[in-house]
Protein backbone atom coordinates (compact mmCIF):
# COMPACT_ATOMS: atom_id res chain seq x y z
CA UNK A 1 0.00 0.00 0.00
CA UNK A 2 1.26 3.28 -0.82
CA UNK A 3 0.96 6.89 0.53
CA UNK A 4 -2.20 7.39 -1.89
CA UNK A 5 -4.45 4.86 -0.89
CA UNK A 6 -6.39 3.70 2.25
CA UNK A 7 -7.57 0.36 3.10
CA UNK A 8 -9.94 1.77 5.56
CA UNK A 9 -13.12 -0.93 5.35
CA UNK A 10 -11.18 -3.02 2.91
CA UNK A 11 -11.99 -1.27 0.01
CA UNK A 12 -8.68 -0.12 -1.04
CA UNK A 13 -9.93 3.07 -2.79
CA UNK A 14 -7.89 5.96 -3.76
CA UNK A 15 -7.87 9.40 -1.90
CA UNK A 16 -6.53 12.56 -3.38
CA UNK A 17 -2.55 12.90 -2.36
CA UNK A 18 -2.27 15.84 0.32
CA UNK A 19 -0.50 18.87 -0.86
CA UNK A 20 2.34 20.22 0.99
CA UNK A 21 2.24 22.84 3.91
CA UNK A 22 2.44 26.60 3.08
CA UNK A 23 4.94 28.34 4.64
CA UNK A 24 3.80 31.36 6.60
CA UNK A 25 4.42 33.95 4.01
CA UNK A 26 2.25 31.68 1.35
CA UNK A 27 -0.58 31.86 4.40
CA UNK A 28 -0.35 35.26 5.26
CA UNK A 29 -0.79 36.37 1.30
CA UNK A 30 -4.05 34.24 1.33
CA UNK A 31 -5.18 35.27 4.40
CA UNK A 32 -4.88 38.89 3.86
CA UNK A 33 -6.31 38.28 0.28
CA UNK A 34 -9.45 36.45 2.06
CA UNK A 35 -9.56 39.22 4.80
CA UNK A 36 -9.89 41.95 1.64
CA UNK A 37 -12.73 40.09 0.06
CA UNK A 38 -14.62 39.93 3.39
CA UNK A 39 -13.83 43.76 3.96
CA UNK A 40 -17.39 45.61 2.40
CA UNK A 41 -15.76 48.96 2.62
CA UNK A 42 -12.32 47.84 1.28
CA UNK A 43 -14.20 46.59 -1.41
CA UNK A 44 -16.05 49.74 -2.20
CA UNK A 45 -12.94 51.87 -2.00
CA UNK A 46 -10.62 50.24 -4.66
CA UNK A 47 -13.81 49.53 -6.95
CA UNK A 48 -14.07 52.92 -6.51
CA UNK A 49 -10.29 53.80 -7.22
CA UNK A 50 -10.22 51.61 -9.87
CA UNK A 51 -13.95 52.70 -11.56
CA UNK A 52 -14.43 48.61 -11.12
CA UNK A 53 -17.55 46.87 -10.18
CA UNK A 54 -17.11 45.42 -6.18
CA UNK A 55 -17.96 42.06 -8.18
CA UNK A 56 -15.08 42.75 -10.66
CA UNK A 57 -12.89 43.55 -7.69
CA UNK A 58 -13.59 40.33 -5.80
CA UNK A 59 -13.10 38.64 -8.69
CA UNK A 60 -9.79 39.79 -9.28
CA UNK A 61 -9.02 38.91 -5.56
CA UNK A 62 -9.99 35.37 -6.11
CA UNK A 63 -8.06 34.88 -9.22
CA UNK A 64 -5.17 36.33 -7.24
CA UNK A 65 -5.51 33.83 -4.67
CA UNK A 66 -5.59 31.10 -6.93
CA UNK A 67 -2.50 32.27 -8.85
CA UNK A 68 0.62 31.41 -6.83
CA UNK A 69 3.12 34.44 -5.45
CA UNK A 70 1.39 37.25 -7.34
Amino acid sequence: MDAFTTDEGGDNSTIAPLSPPMDYQEQLRRQTIINSIENKDYLLVIASQQNKSVQQVIYELKLKLVTQGC
